[in-house]
């Protein structure tokens, strides 16, 4: 039997318990740790939704988010239009590849899930998911592009380390 991990909201009267999680050494995993100390709560405000994965043993594993961008979509001459955005999602170093077993049963792969679900039943039915991802971020280029994520046109450059995300889409398929 997988260990199926619960998904509850994010309020920030949690953030005192979340806030220290260790998503990893990289810049770019120090980044996730930092968004959730400085920008889940402001994320709140604006609109998104958070939530943190809690596995069987009552151990919170992760956070994912979602929210609403602009993007020009599906093409680089488009119309700018709404689209659901990841804009951060992390899974504690201590459990990266866990449980044990197939990857479709892992933590990654079950947050994936609960983030298409809750995508495609986002208000306003918006056509797309995108994400940015650190160029450096391989695990995570190759859990996005299983679920069905390509590369997208779109990117950004962060101002204060300059470092360029590349930027990932899935359709999203309703019915």
């Amino acid at each position: 039997m997988p260990d199926l991990l619960d998904v509850s909201a994010f309020t920030p009267d949690l953030l005192l318990e979340v806030q220290d999680f260790d998503y990893g050494e990289e810049p770019y995993q120090k980044e996730l740790a930092e968004w959730m100390r400085n920008e889940a709560v402001p994320a709140l405000k604006r609109g998104s939704k958070v939530w943190l994965y809690i596995n069987q043993a009552t151990e919170i594993v992760g956070y994912s988010s979602l929210g609403v961008t602009r993007w020009r979509y599906p093409g680089p001459t488009s119309r700018k239009t709404e689209l659901v955005i990841v804009p951060a999602v992390a899974l504690r170093k201590a459990f990266w590849g866990k449980p044990d077993g197939p990857a479709d049963e892992r933590y990654s792969s079950q947050i994936m899930r609960h983030l298409l679900d809750e995508a495609r039943d986002w208000s306003g039915e918006l056509p797309a998911l995108g994400l940015f991802v650190h160029p450096d971020n391989l695990a995570a280029t190759k859990l996005y592009e299983r679920f069905g994520f390509r590369p997208f046109f779109h990117t950004y450059t962060d101002p204060g380390t300059k470092v360029t995300y590349r930027s990932y889409v899935r359709p999203l398929v309703r019915g």
